[in-house]
């Protein structure tokens, strides 16, 4: 049903701005943009019903990604909810009351910083809390001018940012890549969470150089940063009070303490440092950016109580996080101890080696030896793609037109002979050939390959002599079966 005069003029917002409807019971409504109602509700705190992505509807209404849906809310003394909700579902009959929705379950946000804070609260300390950034043009003007741009993001300029320092040093490790492979770990992404610690883009550039950069969570009204704390700063704290944040336990550096770091320190996604008025550590005259760091700093007032209102206080593993970090250790100091992506990858690279090997394939050839010789040792490998893959042009089945894609080297080397025909590694001048932004109107055929019933790959291919789709998969299919290549299975599908 539609809505009429009565739904319309209720006060509403849209669907992506839930965060906004008020803490207080009532009666929601989802009406998509063709006027139609979708679902009707109740609840005795309109936000926290809707807060992040709990509500059990809201994927079955992001999946309508053509329909853009509005909140309509009536305010309704909580003493009245049931009965107002039958009444209102029974007069308009929402297109979602009474059927049956495969949800995913969401833990709130709150739970994760809590569950993160228990695990690395014997290593930090609460640093302060800085007013909105929205409330200072001044320092967002300097942000924009200095494109520090993670610190004017429009998520958090109108939220109040809480500061807090990790030691590095406490965790006694030797190895500085161990030691950001442990809090990957602790900081990594959970797919059944509604929010996640966000990451500074140059992240990985960093960490090479033995650089940790802050990690960021917006959590009911707040915005969390942990940073890293310098050994020359711990220096100047000579003691700590204790408080709460999100109601874990916590140490925080008192107002006097602060005010002595504010005079002597800088903060930016680096961390907590010492500043020097006259020079930086390479002898250097000081940057604008030391300057406008160390005035950063100046912006954050004492953290004295528990800012962070709990909206659903979830039970967690206490125990289980305060160990997260004793247990983790041991196995990431065993540089043997490979995450089971980096075993799969190593016996990935075995197998291919040993097979291009055994069917006389020169394994130099494009190069492949570079990428398969190169075996991870310990959980700090990165995969390198420009030694994995290359450039190849297939010819579409509709326009004639030659494609740019890639291939693995490593499986192409081993399929070459039999793809060959339709599949050119150059183009000659006279070649037609497509510009990438039209590549995607012209249709080209795909081969999942599979190996040993477990490493994957797609190929692509194309036409030649004006084959059909049909004509081509035949002779590949042929090609493929007569090649001997054990436990090989493939499929074929259009781009």
């Amino acid at each position: 049903m539609n809505i009429d005069a009565f739904i319309s003029q209720l006060p509403h917002l849209p669907l992506k701005s839930r965060a906004s409807l008020p803490e207080k019971s009532g009666i929601y409504y989802i009406i998509d943009d063709q006027s139609i109602i979708w679902y009707i509700g109740k609840s005795q705190n309109l936000r926290s019903r809707w807060v992040g992505k709990s509500h059990h509807r809201i994927y079955q209404l992001e999946k309508q990604r053509k329909r853009v849906f509005t909140v309509y809310y009536e305010l309704v003394d909580k003493t009245q909810l049931d009965t107002v909700e039958n009444q209102r579902i029974e007069y308009y009959n929402p297109q979602l009351n009474g059927t049956i929705v495969k949800t995913k379950k969401l833990r709130p946000t709150e739970t994760l910083l809590r569950e993160t804070l228990t695990a690395i609260a014997s290593y930090s300390f609460i640093l302060g809390v800085e007013p909105p950034r929205k409330d200072d043009p001044s320092f967002v003007a300097k942000c924009q001018s200095y494109s520090v741009d993670r610190r004017t993001q429009k998520s958090v300029l109108p939220l109040s940012v809480i500061h807090i320092c990790i030691n590095l040093t406490e965790f006694k490790i030797e190895k500085q890549r161990t030691v950001f492979t442990l809090l990957r770990n602790v900081f990594k992404k959970r797919l059944n969470y509604s929010n996640n610690w966000s990451l500074h883009p140059d992240t990985k550039r960093y960490e090479k150089y033995g650089t940790f950069l802050t990690r960021r969570l917006l959590v009911n009204g707040f915005a969390i940063e942990v940073s890293k704390v310098n050994k020359e700063v711990l220096e100047k704290i000579q003691d700590y009070d204790f408080t709460q944040i999100a109601g874990i336990n916590m140490r925080v550096v008192n107002e006097n303490t602060l005010n002595i770091l504010k005079e002597t320190c800088k903060l930016n996604e680096v961390g907590l440092a010492i500043y020097s008025l006259k020079q930086n550590y390479n002898n250097e005259e000081m940057s604008h950016f030391d300057i406008f760091d160390h005035q950063a700093l100046q912006r954050l007032n004492p953290y004295k109580m528990d800012l962070v209102k709990l909206l659903f206080n979830e039970e967690i593993n206490t125990d289980k996080f305060k160990n997260f970090l004793i247990e983790q250790k041991p196995k990431l100091e065993d540089n043997n101890c490979l995450s089971s992506r980096l075993v799969n990858l190593a016996a990935k690279k075995i197998y291919l080696h040993n097979l291009l090997t055994e069917r006389g394939l020169d394994i130099n050839k494009y190069q492949v030896n570079k990428y398969l010789e190169k075996i991870p040792t310990d959980n700090n490998y990165i995969d390198n793609n420009s030694n994995r893959i290359m450039k190849v042009y297939v010819k579409s089945f509709l326009h004639q037109l030659y494609v740019e894609a890639t291939v693995d080297k490593a499986f192409w080397l081993l399929l070459e002979e039999y793809l060959s025909d339709f599949i050119k590694l150059s183009l000659n001048q006279n070649d037609p050939y497509l510009t990438v932004q039209l590549r995607k109107s012209l249709p080209y055929g795909k081969i999942s390959i599979t190996l040993n019933g477990k490493w994957k790959t797609d190929i692509p291919f194309g036409t030649k002599d004006n084959m059909s789709y049909v004509e081509v998969i035949n002779i590949i299919t042929q090609r493929l079966n007569s090649s001997g290549i054990s436990k090989l299975k493939f499929s074929f599908s259009m781009s």
